[in-house]
């Protein structure tokens, strides 16, 4: 209504769509922009927090043919807890279908480290299994990677924990 008493012409009504179409359109604009420039930043944040030199990738699967599921994987790195992974049962799965997952990435300057794994889980029957392993592992410049690996051991009663070096 006008300050007369009388309803404002349809012509405004059409306009004010038009413009709040078009300050739609603006908006989603500005937030692709937004989204794209939180990607670089995050991919500058990775880069400048785990330079491809001083980098330690540390990654973690299951032989095919077991039937090892891991509950939960402990790292520690120069006597320091760098991560702790607690499996979900569709994790576990997708380990024992030839999945991979990337239990930790981190910086690690050049020289000799000592790496302790602590891993729980169950295997066939439900009989729970408990490894531990301690390796030391020189880290030369570039990127290195490790695998832990989960595979059946000689004798059924326990799994292996191997630890790969790449």
């Amino acid at each position: 209504m006008t300050a007369t008493g009388s309803a404002a012409p349809p012509d405004d009504s059409a306009d004010t769509r038009e413009r709040f179409v078009k300050l739609d359109g603006e908006i989603q604009a500005i937030k692709e922009e937004i989204l794209d420039i939180n990607r670089d930043i995050l991919q500058l944040e990775e880069m400048s927090l785990y330079p491809h030199g001083q980098q330690l990738v540390v990654l973690v699967s299951v032989a095919g043919d077991s039937q090892v599921n891991p509950e939960t994987i402990h790292l520690h790195l120069d006597g320091q807890s760098v991560s702790n992974h607690r499996y979900t049962g569709s994790e576990a799965v997708a380990l024992q279908e030839g999945g991979v997952h990337r239990l930790y990435t981190g910086r690690l300057s050049d020289g000799r480290h000592s790496l302790e794994i602590s891993v729980t889980g169950k295997q066939a029957k439900d009989h729970a299994f408990s490894q531990q392993r301690s390796v030391t592992i020189t880290k030369t410049p570039g990127r290195k990677y490790m695998e832990l690996h989960l595979g059946p051991g000689k004798e059924a009663a326990e799994p292996v924990l191997t630890v790969r070096e790449w």
